[in-house]
């Protein structure tokens, strides 16, 4: 019970340390420089530890991602932000690909089921399911690639994720 009490009063402790930071005069770090502007000016300040994430990419619809560059950056954690970017990267340009690529046969598909005399229809749901099937069968050995390809860079993000943080909590016992 005292166990539940000790944490009871910690969890409270760091509220209030939370509230008083909200609630403080000081200017806030995220400011909004201009409010007409379609994508806003955040201005950050350089202690504050963040990864900047982006709007979704119109085509690929993925988010990009700004990492903080950090002042005394080892060479392992510089070695996992450079392998995380290239990752962002590889990810970003195979989705525009495919992405383009089956908007393209999409709008092929619905144009040769279209009667050139009538008006547009909408193609029913059964009907796409035809483009859906042929295109997952053209691509699947891309999208098997691509699997292996991701497991491969998520496995070594792990690894060196693994790494950077032994090397955070035991370089004050490793040598110099």
């Amino acid at each position: 019970m005292l166990f539940l009490y000790k944490n009871l009063l910690f969890c409270k402790s760091n509220h209030k340390e939370i509230i008083k930071r909200i609630a403080s005069t000081r200017p806030p770090e995220a400011v909004f420089i201009e409010k007409a502007l379609e994508v806003p000016v955040i201005v950050i300040n350089e202690q504050d530890d963040v990864d900047l994430i982006g709007a979704p990419d119109p085509v690929s619809n993925l988010r990009p991602i700004l990492r903080k560059i950090h002042l005394h950056e080892t060479p392992l954690q510089q070695k996992l932000r450079e392998m995380q970017d290239a990752t962002q990267s590889w990810n970003q340009g195979f989705w525009a690909k495919h992405n383009t690529k089956f908007m393209k046969e999409k709008q092929e598909f619905i144009n040769s089921h279209q009667i050139p005399s009538e008006e547009k229809k909408h193609l029913t749901a059964d009907e796409m399911s035809e483009f859906y099937k042929r295109f997952l069968d053209d691509t699947w050995e891309t999208h098997l690639k691509y699997n292996i390809e991701w497991y491969r860079r998520n496995f070594t993000l792990l690894f060196l994720a693994l790494c950077v943080s032994l090397e955070r909590n035991y370089s004050a016992y490793l040598p110099k």
